[in-house]
């Protein structure tokens, strides 16, 4: 993100602030519905957005429907830029997609306060072990280099360990996590869906996105004041189809020679 950054400008950085304000409004509207009193919309340089319960729900189905609000709808807004990206050929706007899908798949995350612990919390304790496991793999592959994320595994570990052992509960109303097999089920395979569906989109908008240093490649192209990076390939592309059929009429015509013989 830091690198389209570089070459998109304030637009980008816009843009990715208007993202986390639509996956923050999507809690915000979900603890309205559910009528639980929230604190205001906080932003944190270069940590993101947070819209805080003030009061537990009733029940851990109804915080797991608050948690998954968020990248539910930061996700159609995702898309939606996805979209215009492609119908437009937007380099700007599939980046934006790009950044979008990976941050709500992140958050999505089974670890402590992400949406993704909260979520699958409501179901098992045990899941945040799994998603503890998933995030120190993530850090030892360097896959996720931020210190942030260090913070997060720590956090999320000490949080996971101590609802299994009964540590520092808050008081929570009465029969919090006894949810119905149905229910649990439900929060599950909406949870499945949903990081099956942004895996699948971020596939898609991926197929038409450049990477930054293609980009950068193709400003420098154009700033020599020649043709544009986009004419050069379409015209190298039809020369090399050009050749390739030259070399396949030689090989016919080959081929009927030593025939001939």
């Amino acid at each position: 993100s830091v690198a389209y950054g570089y070459i998109f400008g304030w637009p980008y950085g816009l843009g990715m602030v208007g993202l986390i304000f639509v996956h923050e409004t999507g809690h915000a509207l979900a603890m309205h519905y559910h009528k639980i009193p929230f604190s205001p919309m906080v932003f944190i340089p270069f940590l993101g957005a947070s819209v805080g319960m003030e009061e537990y729900p009733a029940n851990a189905s109804i915080e797991a429907q608050v948690a998954i609000a968020g990248p539910i709808l930061g996700s159609l807004a995702a898309l939606g830029l996805g979209f215009a990206g492609d119908v437009t050929n937007s380099q700007i706007l599939l980046a934006l997609a790009n950044w979008g899908y990976m941050i709500n798949l992140f958050n999505l995350l089974p670890i402590g306060t992400l949406d993704g612990g909260r979520i699958l919390g409501a179901i098992s304790p045990v899941f945040g072990i799994v998603g503890v496991g998933a995030g120190v793999g993530l850090i030892y592959n360097g896959i996720i280099t931020n210190p942030l994320m260090y913070l997060i595994v720590l956090g999320g570990a000490y949080q996971s360990f101590s609802k299994l052992v009964g540590w520092s509960t808050p008081q929570l109303p009465p029969n919090y996590y006894n949810l119905k097999r149905t229910t649990q089920a439900g929060i599950f395979g909406s949870y499945l869906a949903l990081v099956a569906a942004l895996l699948f989109a971020m596939n898609e908008n991926n197929k038409k996105r450049k990477s930054p240093a293609q980009l950068k490649r193709e400003q420098n192209w154009d700033s020599r004041g020649e043709e544009s990076f986009d004419e050069w390939y379409q015209r190298d592309q039809q020369s090399r189809k050009g050749l390739n059929q030259i070399e396949e009429w030689q090989r016919v015509i080959g081929d009927d020679s030593d025939e001939s013989f």
